[in-house]
Order: C-alpha cells, then sequence, then structure tokens
C-alpha cells in the first residue's frame, strides 16, 4: 500500500506539534512549583522543599526529552555575547569543585542541566508562547492566594508577630508572593495588546488586577514600587529608544549601586550604612553583607567559596549566629552572591554580561522589537530586586531560569525557527 506524500509529511509535523504543546504544559508545571516553597498549611513542610525542586528537575529533563529530537542549532544566528553566559555559567559550576561538598556538586550539576535545557527552550519554542505560559502560571498562583485568603485565611494569612495579618498566600513567605506578582503585573501588562480579541485583553487586565491585589495584601512595598517602575519604563521605552536602551543598562547600574554599598560597608566598622546621621540596614540584610565582606579571605575574594560553599562553612554560620542570634543561610544580595561563591572572576564575568545586555540591537521587526523590549525590562526588574534579594545563580527558581532565558533569546536575535518552533 503507498501511503500518500502529504500523510508522510504530516506525520511528523503533526508529532512536533504535539511535543511542543506538551512542553509548554510542563513548563506551566514548572512555574507552579519552582516559584517558591509552598505554603505549611498546604503541604507537609518537612522535605516539601526538595519535593519541589526534585519535580521540577524531572520536568526539565522532560522539556530536553521532548524537545531535543526537534531542536535545530543550525538554524539559529549566533551571536558571540551568548559566550559571555556560557563562560559566566561554566565558571559559577566549576566553583563547586572547591567548594568542597556533594551537595554543592548536585547543585551545579542541577543548575548546568537547567541552563541547558533553557537553551533548547529558546531553540525551539516561540519566545512568545513562553512568556505567555509564564503569564498563565504565574497568574493561577496569584488567583489561588487570592481564594485562599477568602477560604483558608488560617493558610494564606500570616500570623508571625512581624507579618501579623500580611498575605502569604500560597507560598511560605510574604516576600515570595509581592516579587511573584510583581513580576506578574509587569509581564501582564506588556502583553496587553499584544494579540488581538477583547478576550485576551480581559484577561491580562485581570492578571494585572490580580497581581496588585496580591502586592498590596503581602505588604510589598519595594515589590509594588518596583513593579510600577519596570511598567512605566517598560510602556514609555516602546516609544522612546532612550528609555529602552536605559531600561538595558539597569543590570549595570544594579551592580554599581551594589559595589557601592559594599565598599562602604567594607571599610566601615560598623554592620549598617551610614549616611551622616541616619542608619540604614535594610531590615538587617547590611548584617548579612558586612558578614561575607568580614569573611572573605585573599584567595576566596578572587575565586569565590565555590558554589553553594560560603554558607555551608560551619565557622560561618556559627560566627553569624553568635553575634546576632539568628542565621539565614541566604546572601540577600544576588550580586553579593555572585562574588560570595565566584569571586571578583565571577563578578566581573556577570559585568561583561551586562555590559552585552545593554548594547543589544533591538530587532527589526515591530513585533520582535516589542519582545526584546518586554525582555530587557524583566531583566531590569530582575537586576533591582537581587539588590536586596537572592535569585541570581538559584538553579531551579523560576525567575533565576528565567534570566537565562531572555538572555539566551535576546543573544540570539531574530531566528528562522521562530516561524515554525519545534520544527
Amino acid at each position: 500500500m503507498t501511503v500518500p506524500a502529504s500523510a508522510a509529511t504530516d506525520a511528523p509535523s503533526r508529532l512536533a506539534e504535539t511535543a511542543r504543546i506538551a512542553v509548554l504544559g510542563a513548563f506551566f508545571v514548572i512555574v507552579l512549583l519552582a516559584t517558591g516553597v509552598f505554603a505549611p498549611g498546604l503541604v507537609d513542610p518537612a522535605g516539601n522543599a526538595f519535593l519541589q525542586q526534585g519535580v521540577v528537575e524531572g520536568l526539565w529533563i522532560v522539556v530536553l526529552a521532548l524537545s531535543l529530537p526537534f531542536a535545530r542549532f543550525d538554524r539559529l544566528r549566533w551571536d558571540r555575547r551568548v559566550g559571555l553566559l556560557v563562560v559566566f555559567v561554566f565558571w559559577a559550576v566549576l566553583s563547586s569543585l572547591w567548594a568542597g561538598g556533594i551537595s554543592d556538586m548536585a547543585k551545579a550539576s542541577v543548575l548546568a542541566v537547567n541552563v541547558f535545557a533553557v537553551f533548547v527552550l529558546v531553540v525551539t519554542q516561540k519566545a512568545e508562547d513562553v512568556v505567555d505560559t509564564l503569564v498563565a502560571g504565574l497568574f493561577a498562583l496569584a488567583a489561588a492566594s487570592i481564594a485562599l485568603v477568602i477560604v483558608a485565611p488560617d493558610v494564606a494569612v500570616l500570623d508571625t508577630w512581624q507579618h501579623a495579618g500580611l498575605w502569604g498566600g500560597v507560598f511560605d513567605q510574604k516576600p515570595t508572593l509581592g516579587i511573584t506578582s510583581a513580576f506578574l503585573l509587569y509581564l501582564a501588562a506588556m502583553r496587553v495588546g499584544a494579540r488581538p480579541g477583547r478576550g485576551i485583553l480581559i484577561y491580562h487586565l485581570a492578571a494585572m488586577a490580580v497581581a496588585a491585589a496580591c502586592i498590596l495584601g503581602s505588604g510589598s512595598r519595594g515589590g509594588g514600587v518596583l513593579a510600577v517602575l519596570a511598567v512605566v519604563l517598560g510602556l514609555a521605552s516602546r516609544h522612546s529608544a532612550a528609555i529602552a536602551r536605559f531600561t538595558a543598562s539597569v543590570p549595570i547600574i544594579a551592580l554599581a549601586v551594589t559595589g557601592v554599598m559594599m565598599a562602604m560597608l567594607a571599610v566601615s566598622d560598623r554592620d549598617v550604612l551610614t549616611f551622616g546621621d541616619f542608619d540604614v540596614d535594610f531590615t538587617e540584610r547590611t548584617f548579612i553583607w558586612k558578614h561575607v565582606l568580614d569573611w572573605t579571605t585573599e584567595t576566596s575574594a578572587l575565586f569565590g567559596s565555590g558554589l553553594n560553599g560560603f554558607w555551608t562553612r560551619k565557622e560561618v554560620a556559627d560566627a553569624f549566629l553568635g553575634a546576632h542570634g539568628w542565621f539565614l543561610d541566604n546572601y540577600h544580595n544576588g550580586y553579593l552572591a555572585i562574588f560570595g561563591d565566584c569571586g571578583f572572576v565571577g563578578v566581573g564575568l556577570f559585568l561583561a554580561l551586562a555590559v552585552a545586555v545593554a548594547s543589544v540591537d533591538f530587532g527589526r521587526t515591530p513585533s520582535e522589537v516589542a519582545l526584546e523590549k518586554l525582555m530587557t525590562g524583566f531583566l531590569a526588574l530582575f537586576a533591582v530586586i537581587n539588590v536586596t534579594e537572592t535569585y541570581l545563580l538559584r538553579s531551579t527558581n523560576i525567575a533565576s531560569i528565567l534570566f537565562f532565558f531572555f538572555v539566551f533569546r535576546l543573544f540570539t536575535g531574530e531566528r528562522a525557527a521562530d516561524g515554525d518552533a519545534a520544527g
């Protein structure tokens, strides 16, 4: 029996489309599970964070398995700036060798696998589809948080002495809900009008409203200000090349601000920032920053303590606990995390990467320009958040992974594969 030529060519196309939809479905679940640790009232807190991370890692492997058969790396328009991101990730992974622990090397392996999965995602999926799936996942988390506040306030509303009455939503901490909602507000605003249809418009406006409610409920004033600023810059950049260029330069500015603050702490004998008669500690974050600087040796200053290797040192943790009576294995600054784990070499590589982002050439078509401005705006928001939080080099967190996705996508430019993703 002779098989028609059209049937023979349709079968691979149907298979590719099925794989594409499955990959986006897996990515949607990744967004749900990799955004933050769920509230103790929703799941058993014992081991839940590791369970979430394990499922997320399994899903990234699924993404790889479904995407690689359809990846056409030869269809990318390669940009040498991609090499900067590859070298930065390579150095971070390599640094785990002198972190000294099996768990540190495991974290490095997870980071390497996830970054490669993101790269394959860039090759095989339309960036617009990935962004829309991301918005859907964040919208679901924010909407579920509001629903929980209404039907299960004992789970979604915090009762700690510091945050009594504030929303945690589906997450175990209020900052996670605030920052997640800030990302949602920005992305939904930037996607308004990107696709035709009144229903799509209403959907994005509803996402913005839900995000704003969660930001207010969580008490995340910083997240709210950052989200509004990102939206204003993002929308303004659509009409101004100068604002678009400034937005793309925000990562450099955020790194410079961090550098100034760390220099002030390094030369001071106090663990707060002093401005005239005023002391600023950013809710005791400067205590952490000063401790990191004090425990940095000449060798670790250059090469770092290795990925995940600083806070796992018992003497470092015990010294901080003894001085302050509490301990968090968190830098609370993404750039300090790069310095602490990867040293000045890592900081220099990130600076080169930030300069490359700032010098990106925006696309030649309106749709491509709009997409790239959305991505640089996200990177700007991400960069500012990392001044007081740590998302850089977090191997499973969705915000950290999206950083790699957007930078990869920016540096590949318009791809032939965008027209028929996964083909």
